[in-house]
């Protein structure tokens, strides 16, 4: 297929939304054209009306650009999109899909049927195996996206994830990268590390981001609203350098300062925890540069906080460093916001110059059935068009020989009864395979249920506070008799028959007790609260502002008294765990 000569690429940021359009240059690289960034409302809380915001800033920032149509890719935000390296034995290339269906039913948190997904086999370090990268996605939340970008007639020929499409943009822009190279890619609702290693990367994504100096600050502001802190912040935030800072404007700068280096801090611990992890379980070596990315990094002195607590040289990534700039972009614009167009250089790299080391799409229902229908027209036109060239025929043939045309409707007719046979033969195969389907459907959930309980311990450990609390008892909701007594005389009981939806229909574990002790601190009981936050957070639990007060079930005081402090928190599951 011959490739376009122009394209628009779109970053859809939790927060920000960016567009912008590329041109092919002579020498086979690209040109930036124009780029345009919108502002979306960055409160959690108005997550529901996002396809709503996207159609109104992508119409928008379409008509700044003066953007008539055309083909355009798009990459979606790491939040809500899981990222899983897998290894699978050598087997035969057609077996591959095959062998790759089973290890995302296995590792995909949420129902096969309920997420798109897709995969790119990749080079491996081990020998005698393959190595693989799998991205999933709930289709519910793929499928708004799309309707935003039709409502704004931005149909996109692929859509990928953001780090698929920053990996791409650095192996074009850094060709002479050596050693391996870390991406810290800071969104305002998680961090994506990338480490680059040659041919061979990895992902890493953390549910920090920008956002959580706001909720952390919204804590301590009381009487201010989401939106104005987060405003309050991007006007007057900033990472205090190191030694002894004393240049904050006012108490409430100071305090935003603290917290943001707070966060910052804990952005720091999992990157050390993440470089362990890459080191040890992917073999990988450790990094010898640093580049920061996102719209989290803005702020001042990031880039200093880094250098001071990696100890490695370290710049903000340049997207456009081999990327000719057209006439009609604002310089200084860019030069301020250059580290945000990594995403859409990796989108317009793979559609104009074929630089896509990863080509790895999300295959959204709707787009797919418009593709098919895409290649159908053709067919369907001619055969109209021969169609309607029958009829004439036949009409003429019909005044001039109208016995001819009885026995032609006649031989038709005998026709009509053989495909009658077949199309009931064809109903009765999809009822069977609708049974079928239906009877698989425990077999195909066993292997989520095997990994249920780790990943949720895993989760666990990811969400809780780094200090003061502990957790000391951990138990199914609603109580199970005789749960770990190690009994070898109880009966297990068989898991019930779904009923279909993917819902079990016997009984169920809907929730976790948690129970442990906080530490005598200066936040007192708050870290409780802390922890509660941090798990509402989660994919897996499903605390809603509607019963988050009834989480925490017991919260000791702080008295001064003693070092440690109950507490004991019922956590609802957001998919329970069938007996």
């Amino acid at each position: 297929m011959k490739k376009p000569s122009r394209v628009a690429a779109l970053n859809l940021g939790m927060q920000t939304a960016t567009m912008a359009v590329f041109e092919s240059a002579s020498d086979g690289g690209i040109t930036l054209a124009g780029f345009a960034q919108a502002a979306l409302v960055p409160d959690p809380a108005a997550d529901a009306s996002r396809p709503g915001q996207l159609k109104v800033a992508l119409a928008e920032m379409a008509s700044k650009l003066g953007w008539k149509g055309g083909p355009s890719a798009c990459a979606i935000p790491s939040q809500g999109v899981f990222c899983r390296f897998v290894q699978i034995p050598m087997v035969e290339p057609a077996a591959i899909g095959q062998v790759l269906f089973y290890e995302a039913q296995q590792n995909v948190p949420y129902p096969i049927e309920e997420v798109a997904w897709a995969y790119q086999v990749l080079p491996d370090r081990e020998e005698g195996k393959f190595g693989a990268l799998i991205i999933a996605t709930k289709t519910e939340a793929l499928e708004a996206t799309v309707e935003a970008l039709r409502a704004a007639k931005l149909t996109p020929d692929f859509i990928e994830t953001s780090p698929t499409a920053l990996y791409n943009a650095f192996r074009y822009n850094y060709p002479d990268a050596r050693g391996c190279s870390l991406i810290i890619d800071i969104g305002s609702r998680a961090t994506n590390l990338l480490f680059i290693e040659g041919d061979e990367f990895f992902i890493r994504t953390l549910p920090i981001g920008g956002n959580s100096i706001t909720v952390a600050l919204q804590k301590k502001f009381e009487g201010r609203s989401f939106n104005e802190i987060e405003q309050f912040k991007c006007t007057e935030g900033l990472i205090p350098p190191p030694g002894n800072y004393d240049g904050a404007k006012n108490e409430d700068v100071a305090e935003m300062a603290k917290t943001a280096r707070t966060v910052m801090t804990r952005i720091h611990n999992e990157i050390t925890r993440s470089v362990t992890f890459y080191r040890t379980s992917q073999k990988g070596s450790a990094p010898i540069h640093a580049y920061l990315a996102g719209g989290g990094v803005s702020m001042p002195y990031t880039l200093e906080f880094f250098n001071e607590k990696l100890s490695l040289p370290i710049e903000f990534f340049n997207p456009v460093r081999r990327i000719g700039i057209g006439p009609g972009v604002d310089g200084e614009n860019l030069s301020r916001s250059a580290h945000l167009l990594g995403e859409c250089v990796g989108l317009a790299l793979r559609e104009l110059a074929g630089e896509s080391p990863v080509a790895i799409s999300l295959k959204a229902p709707s787009l797919e059935q418009a593709a098919a229908d895409n290649r159908r027209r053709p067919f369907l036109m001619a055969a109209a068009a021969g169609l309607v060239g029958a009829i004439a025929l036949l009409g003429l043939y019909y005044h001039s020989a109208a016995g001819s045309v009885a026995r032609i409707n006649e031989s038709i007719q005998n026709s009509i009864a053989p495909l009658e046979q077949i199309s009931q033969q064809i109903s009765q195969l999809n009822e069977e395979k609708t049974r079928l389907l239906k009877d698989g459907a425990d077999l195909a959930a066993a292997p989520l249920l095997r990994a249920g309980w780790v990943e949720i311990i895993d989760e666990l450990n990811q969400r809780q506070p780094e200090k003061f609390i502990w957790v000391t008892k951990l138990s199914p909701h609603p109580a199970i008799p005789d749960f770990a007594s190690g009994d070898d005389d109880r009966t297990p009981q068989p898991v019930a028959a779904g009923n279909g939806d993917g819902e079990s229909s016997g009984p169920q574990i809907t929730g976790i007790e948690i129970e442990g002790l906080y530490l005598e601190n200066e936040a007192e009981a708050g870290v409780v609260d802390q922890f509660v936050q941090s798990l509402a957070e989660s994919p897996l639990f499903a605390i809603t502002p509607e019963n988050k007060d009834s989480i925490v079930e017991v919260r000791a005081a702080q008295s001064g008294s003693h070092w440690g402090y109950e507490y004991k928190l019922i956590v609802p599951l957001k998919r329970p765990i069938p007996l």
